[in-house]
């Protein structure tokens, strides 16, 4: 009989899973089986497999699939919410108590309700906007971030208030419509999209602005949202099926606008994107052929589209000018963002491809062509900047405008740029010839448009702040024509020295009475202040390190001096630093 032999249990190896234990799994339950509660994989589940996974339910007695499940329902509804908000009701409605006027519904007619993150189905916000405010005053500032969510715009007391912030500014930012007219329009009580009202993406863009230059206004906090909706509608306004009589003219004015907003705040990338639309508007719309010798080419905008986008044909003599106008706008935008934005080497853009002829007349003031000034329809136009380039003379009502000398003065700070960016220091003798006299022709006819312009008006000089701003800014570019023309010769002729020192002091100097009363310039002020102080700096340089001095041509003399002008450029830029993200 053989002796009985104890078997002993096999040793449980520790487990490196961890000993969270908790109430049985899903598939556990199901099999009812006992289970140690491990997670996240019990041990039944561990030793076998099963096509389901191991999973445990939550509080609310949902397993974890079951809650992604639930999840992916809510989002799916959500995204259909936002496709056809016309098929849902908003599962929470709000009201407000203190008034009593019934909330009208955003009218059916406008094709842009659906696209504006102002909407009641808006992720922005679930509060909707009290269109029984309307003319009527915000019931109070804590309440006011709020009021103009919830519809296509905000109501008029707010626009009213925008509009005030903004148009006292405009032509500092590249508006070119005639301001009293583009106001009674916009505070008209048509709905929001209507043909009597500037177009949305106008409209969404002169919001924009208006919120921008109100840092102190409560809603300046939505300025994101502004942005969003004014880039939405920019997008959308050329291919919308509601033909807009002047949708053409007024996208083409948001363009220039939103660019400027974008290199004012140091975007330059979105700034160029903008410039480069509002080129293909002007140039696909024959907007640089007004009035031409040559008559009008095909448009190229809407091929692909195959939509009617022709200007709209001008009603009176502001509708011309502001086509005029509106093409010399986004000419200069061009011109100056080119320089400030790109190297010498690359200065070419749309505006000077072969076969571009620009024939439009230089512009008036808004108020000249109200007045009757422009010539009669059947007065034509060609060859406006190579006449100018030329030193060709021309005998037009537009020809020393206040708007045509900025535009000129546009002209010739880019030409002056291109053409130094030509040079290199070893030229072949017949490039060498070509280059001299373009650069002692462009010489001349910067000499001489700076002095064709006014001398700087003092404080006690009644003309207008926007009057003063364009002046400062005309003269600024042209006296930054001649720096970006001799620089490349400042460090060793005593001329070019001379000049750019003049030039640069000239612009530290301009205005500087009644700069602390200009609330807003042009962005590209800065630009223009900073090429200055750099002629400084460079001369403050070679003369700490002996490689150059003022010669007694000069009418400042010595470090000290310099280190004045400089100081004096530094002030300039930090007054308008605190706003304006591309001075700072």
């Amino acid at each position: 009989m053989h002796p009985q032999v104890s078997k002993k249990p096999p040793a449980i190896q520790p487990s490196s899973r961890p000993l969270r234990r908790g109430k049985a799994c899903v598939n556990c339950r199901f099999l009812k089986i006992k289970c140690d509660g491990v997670k996240p994989i019990c041990g039944p589940c561990e030793r076998n497999p099963k096509e389901d996974e191991c999973d445990y339910t939550d509080v609310q007695g949902r397993s974890r699939t079951r809650a992604l499940e639930d999840t992916i329902a809510r989002l799916e509804t959500r995204i259909k919410e936002l496709e056809r908000p016309q098929d849902f009701t908003a599962s929470v409605s709000l009201h407000d108590p203190y008034n009593n006027q019934i909330q009208p519904q955003p009218s059916p007619a406008s094709p842009y309700t659906s696209l504006s993150p102002f909407s009641p189905v808006s992720s922005t916000s679930s509060h909707s906007f009290d269109q029984g405010s309307r003319g009527s005053s915000s019931s109070s500032a804590s309440d006011s971030s709020l009021s103009f969510l919830g519809t296509d715009e905000p109501p008029m007391v707010v626009i009213t208030m925008l509009l005030d912030n903004f148009l006292p500014h405009a032509f500092q930012f590249g508006f070119f419509l005639h301001p009293t007219r583009f106001r009674l329009n916009a505070l008209s009580h048509f709905p929001f999209g209507h043909v009597s009202r500037p177009s949305p993406a106008l409209l969404s863009t002169v919001y924009l602005w208006g919120v921008h230059l109100s840092p102190a206004s409560p809603y300046y906090v939505h300025l994101p949202v502004f942005l969003s909706r004014a880039l939405q509608y920019a997008g959308t306004d050329l291919a919308n099926t509601t033909t807009h009589p002047h949708r053409v003219l007024h996208l083409m004015q948001a363009e220039v606008l939103l660019a400027n907003y974008f290199f004012r705040n140091g975007r330059f990338l979105e700034a160029k994107c903008h410039t480069s639309i509002a080129v293909s508007l002007a140039l696909g719309c024959n907007f640089h052929r007004i009035r031409s010798n040559f008559g009008l080419s095909p448009p190229t905008i809407g091929v692909l589209l195959n939509l009617p986008v022709l200007p709209h044909p001008p009603q009176d003599e502001v509708d011309e000018g502001e086509m005029i106008n509106g093409f010399w706008a986004v000419f200069t935008l061009h011109k100056t963002l080119a320089v400030a934005l790109d190297p010498p080497t690359r200065l070419c853009g749309a505006l000077e491809a072969s076969g571009v002829l620009i024939d439009t007349p230089w512009p008036l003031e808004m108020d000249a062509y109200r007045e009757g000034y422009l010539p009669p329809q059947d007065a034509q136009s060609s060859f406006t900047v190579r006449d100018f380039l030329s030193e060709i003379p021309r005998i037009a009502p537009g020809e020393f405008t206040a708007t045509a000398m900025h535009v000129k003065s546009a002209v010739l700070f880019h030409r002056a740029a291109y053409l130094a960016g030509q040079w290199r220091p070893h030229m072949y003798p017949h490039e060498a010839t070509a280059f001299s006299n373009a650069f002692y022709s462009l010489d001349r006819l910067i000499q001489r448009f700076r002095e064709d312009l006014p001398p700087t008006p003092d404080i006690g000089d009644s003309l207008p702040s926007s009057g003063v701003r364009t002046h400062i800014i005309t003269r600024a570019l042209g006296e930054a024509a001649a720096i970006k023309l001799h620089g490349n010769f400042s460090y060793s002729d005593t001329s070019s020295k001379h000049k750019c020192l003049s030039a640069a002091r000239a612009i530290v100097g301009l205005g500087k009475a009644i700069l602390t009363q200009l609330t807003y310039m042009n962005p590209i002020m800065g630009t223009l202040w900073s090429i200055a102080c750099h002629v400084f700096i460079d001369e403050i340089s070679r003369l700490r390190t002996g490689e150059g001095s003022l010669t007694p041509t000069a009418t400042i003399s010595g470090e000290d001096a310099l280190l004045v002008n400089l100081r004096d450029g530094m002030t300039t830029l930090s007054m308008f630093a605190n706003d304006n993200a591309l001075i700072s």
